[in-house]
């Protein structure tokens, strides 16, 4: 029969035909989490296939930090990522990790008119004053963000990170069986996946308060301009209600979360937390309104809309008191708007935006 013998040659090809959806992990090591996002693209459409998070369980005390400063192991780290990745059931194996902003350098340069070619040798002579460590120590990448090669003088975005950091995350790659394609400074990853309408002239700035460090980047035509960190974050804040009422880490974590900088009528002490946290948020304020200035100086331009991203943007206040601060549009980030999934997950992940920002980062990057 005719009709079964094609039917018979074109079965072997008809899987050929269908498109297999490319699924990509990404990874984000933070100080008190490790969060993972797995995305899969089928065409134009991105589909949440998983998301998971575990706590470090020294958080308390110990901050993740570079490896020789790290009370964790990358075989403690490792079989902490085994354990999510078996808990959650996530299949790929294509990974990325972010590096954090405390491990990477960033600066600005400018160069004269050159061929594409020369810049990367032009970049080692001049970046060598602003890196804090021997460049034969450091890996070098850098980004043209202003003017032309061979036309105009350029701007230069370098970013300098430690080899022996690349190791650590190389090490922990290999000990969790993942195949590591690619590593990234973090501030790319939650860009990449908080600032959605970054393709429009406006000037972002992108707030990162994590629970060690907070990170202010400012953005131009998803183009980091510039991007600035500081050891004032969420920790802080808890550590400061603990000492203040007399009560143990978690608890002051608890009513950090619950109360933030809002007085409530549920507790009396509502107002001192206030009173106890206004200094310190006063201080991320302060350094934020400094790079701010600077760029200012620097571009001529304003900043025009701010993201807040990191865990602590969501603590009750802080948007309306850095609203009021700063006088500009606010919002908080949402990292999984346009990203498909089952509905009944829609306000479980708009709350867990702003947490796993620089996860799904990664992985959208992984699946261009």
């Amino acid at each position: 029969m005719i009709t079964e013998k094609i039917e018979s040659r074109f079965s072997k090809f008809k899987n050929f035909f269908r498109i297999r959806p490319k699924r990509f992990l990404g990874i984000d090591v933070g100080a008190s989490f490790i969060r993972a996002v797995e995305l899969s693209r089928k065409g134009q459409v991105i589909r949440l296939n998983n998301y998971a998070g575990l706590k470090l369980s020294d958080f308390d005390n110990k901050p993740f930090n570079l490896p020789e400063k790290n009370n964790l192991s990358s075989k403690e780290i490792s079989d902490a990522i085994k354990a999510l990745i078996k808990q959650a059931g996530i299949q790929t194996r294509e990974v990325a990790f972010s590096i954090p902003d405390f491990g990477s350098f960033f600066t600005k340069i400018e160069l004269p008119e050159m061929d594409k070619d020369e810049i990367p040798q032009a970049v080692k002579y001049q970046v060598r004053p602003y890196i804090p460590l021997p460049l034969d120590d450091v890996v070098l990448d850098w980004f043209i963000i202003g003017g032309q090669p061979t036309k105009t003088p350029i701007e230069v975005l370098v970013v300098a990170i430690p080899a022996n950091l690349i190791d650590y995350y190389q090490e922990i790659a290999k000990r969790s069986d993942l195949d590591l394609k690619f590593l990234e400074p973090e501030v790319f990853s939650l860009a990449r996946a908080s600032i959605k309408d970054g393709k429009n002239n406006k000037v972002i700035a992108l707030i990162d308060i994590g629970a060690w460090s907070t990170t202010c980047s400012i953005l131009e035509k998803e183009i980091l301009k510039t991007s600035h960190s500081f050891n004032i974050a969420g920790n802080d804040l808890t550590k400061v209600i603990a000492r203040s009422l007399n009560i143990d880490y978690n608890k002051a974590e608890e009513m950090k979360r619950k109360y933030g900088l809002l007085p409530s009528e549920e507790l009396k002490d509502s107002q001192n937390i206030r009173k106890l946290l206004i200094p310190l948020v006063g201080s991320i304020l302060q350094e934020t309104k400094k790079a701010f200035h600077n760029y200012y100086l620097e571009e001529g331009k304003e900043v025009e809309k701010i993201v807040l991203a990191g865990g602590i943007s969501l603590m009750p206040g802080l948007k309306e008191f850095f609203s009021v601060e700063l006088r500009k549009p606010i919002v908080i980030a949402d990292s999984f708007l346009n990203i498909v999934s089952p509905p009944i997950l829609a306000d479980v992940l708009k709350r867990m935006g702003p947490y796993y920002g620089i996860a799904l980062g990664l992985a959208l990057k992984g699946l261009e």
